[in-house]
Formats: structure tokens, sequence, C-alpha cells
């Protein structure tokens, strides 16, 4: 392959976070520009009312464990099909009564919106404490500053040269270090060009949106 430069940007994986479950919003935490690491606390949902719940359900489960103990204790162990039958009544309703519980708390654990990967905020929908805000609308959006990688497009009479796997140097505007890398395999587009991504072995300094040239 001929020596050729390619101009392209520093781009990098954005998530989306949604509750998943409809909620008036108690707390933000963490707000557009911030940094998170993996496992921060972001946002929360308002937890009285599914607080409420689970007490309910907790309430009920003893209720229920209580009846199911004392049936126990009076009739021993079952002595025919109809016996047999009455226990296992009542057992499902413990069981049932037991899967209730852990739903309520999953849903109560749920209120709270984590950041699974180390990233920063970059978009916050705009949200503030007292609206209502449902799984389809108002996501939170982190870029995982881990999976920058640098992005580039070529014509179709290049496609032989990336065939395989290609090292590359790549220099930004303003930063005198330069970058190696490795080309990843090309991503057809609808507009007859093709993308190529570089994975970076370090992306130390660089931010989403600085643009460089590639030399391969």
């Amino acid at each position: 392959m001929v020596s050729k430069t390619f101009s392209g940007e520093i781009k990098g994986k954005i998530i989306e976070l949604r509750f998943s479950f409809a909620g008036k919003l108690s707390s933000l935490y963490k707000k557009k520009g911030d940094g998170v690491r993996k496992g921060n606390l972001i946002a929360s949902l308002d937890k009285k009312s599914l607080q409420a719940e689970l007490d309910k359900q907790l309430g009920d489960f003893e209720k229920v464990r209580a009846e199911f103990e004392i049936y126990n204790l009076q009739k021993g162990e079952p002595k025919d099909d109809v016996a047999k039958y009455l226990k296992s009544e009542k057992q499902s309703q413990l069981n049932i009564s037991v899967k209730e519980v852990e739903l309520a708390k999953m849903k109560l654990d749920q209120a709270d919106l984590f950041s699974p990967i180390e990233g920063v905020i970059i978009d916050d929908s705009s949200l503030v404490a007292g609206i209502y805000i449902t799984p389809s609308s108002n996501p939170i959006k982190v870029l995982d500053v881990s999976s920058y990688f640098f992005e580039f497009q070529i014509e179709q009479k290049d496609l032989p040269n990336f065939s395989s796997p290609k090292p590359a140097k790549i220099d930004f505007v303003g930063i005198k270090k330069t970058f190696s890398g490795i080309s990843n395999p090309i991503i057809p587009q609808e507009n007859g060009k093709f993308k190529v991504e570089v994975k970076l072995e370090t992306s130390e300094g660089l931010i989403l949106g600085m643009i460089g040239k590639a030399k391969f």
C-alpha cells in the first residue's frame, strides 16, 4: 500500500440510561458535563409509594407465612389426597407472597439509576427534580471515554487497501504527540462512501470530536 493520509475525527460509544418504569424524579446527582465512575448514582425516582408497596407485601408475607405454619402445626403431615392438596395450596400461597416481596424490592432498587461505565454525561435531557418521566423519555447519555476511536471515510477505490488490519499513525490539531492504532473492518455506508475505524493504543488527552489525520 502506497503511503496515504486520511482526515477524520475522534468518536466514541454513547449509551443511554433510562429508568425501567415511570415515576417522579426526586434527585439528580449528576448533570451534563460531569464525569462519572462505574457504579456512581446518577438519579433517583421518588420512593415513597415504592417503599409503601414493599412494606405492604412484607406484611402480607408475614401473615401468609404465619397461616402456613399454623396449618402445619394443626394438621401435621397430610395423610390423604385432600390434605396433600390443602397443604400444597398453602405452600403455593406462601411462594406467591415471597415472589411479590422480591418484585417490590426489585422495583424499589430500580428507582436508583447508576452508571454502568466510567465516562462523561453529555446529555441530561434537562432533567430537574419534581418532573414526571417515563422509560421512553428523558434518557441520560453517557460517553464511554474508554471507547474512543478515530474514524474517517474512504472511497471505493481505496477498499483493497483496507481488506486487512493496517497500522496507522495519527496526528491531531493542537497536540504534539502522535498516536498509533490499527484499522478495523470497513463499514459500508448508503452514500457510496465507506467508513474505517482505527482502534487507538491510547486515548489519553483526546476529546470527542477532535479532528486529525491518519497516515498509513
